[in-house]
């Protein structure tokens, strides 16, 4: 029997619990918990645990990070600090985000240029969260594992929209977590926020 893990919210399908093997469900099943498709599990295999690897200095690995990044992390910075009730530092972090988004350069192309980006999205938060486990930094990998998450949720719904065209979100509304940015496309948003659990006055519906 084996299980397999939603990469948006992290439910868990047990074979043996729910008696019907996974690969045996139909292919529009969803996840139960974040309305997911059955594409978006990943079959959860035993890891070893390796030694802590040593952190290593090298300053030629270091950039300067895009006015994208920035907007991109002071945005998420501020989101944690609103769920943390730290109002002031909020707002400086809003601030900051749209220092960097006036600078940052708006790029517009077809659906294939924001899938490409999405991918390079998902590059870099990966090489983030190596860095920030490296040198663990639990709030830093929080916010990526969220950005993980709802960067994940935005491939999906890019591929959906691309199979199925203006059918996908016809006649139903979108909804968007103010916090982590995870998006649900269904009439009713989840009573709570399947990434980063806030509750559901905290999901807002796209207009």
């Amino acid at each position: 029997m084996k299980k397999y893990r939603c990469v948006i919210c992290g439910y868990i399908y047990d074979d043996a619990v729910e008696k019907v093997k996974f690969e045996d469900l139909p292919d529009d099943w969803t996840c139960p918990l974040c309305g997911s498709p059955k594409s978006a599990f990943e079959e959860v295999k035993e890891e070893q645990t390796n030694e802590k690897e040593e952190v290593v200095e090298d300053d030629e690995d270091l950039r300067t990070l895009t006015n994208e990044e920035l907007t991109y992390i002071c945005s998420n910075l501020a989101k944690a600090c609103e769920k943390e009730y730290k109002e002031e530092e909020q707002n400086l972090f809003l601030e900051l985000s749209k220092h960097f988004e006036e600078k940052m350069k708006i790029v517009e192309g077809t659906l294939e240029n924001i899938k490409e980006l999405n991918e390079q999205e998902n590059k870099e938060i990966k090489d983030a969260f190596s860095t920030a486990t490296k040198l663990e930094d639990r709030g830093a990998k929080r916010v990526l594992t969220w950005a993980e998450k709802t960067s994940n949720m935005t491939k999906l719904i890019l591929d959906n929209y691309k199979e199925k065209g203006l059918d996908y979100i016809k006649n139903t509304k979108i909804w968007v977590c103010d916090i982590c940015g995870f998006i649900y496309i269904g009439d009713t948003p989840p009573k709570v926020c399947p990434v980063c659990k806030v509750p559901s006055l905290k999901i807002l519906e796209v207009k």
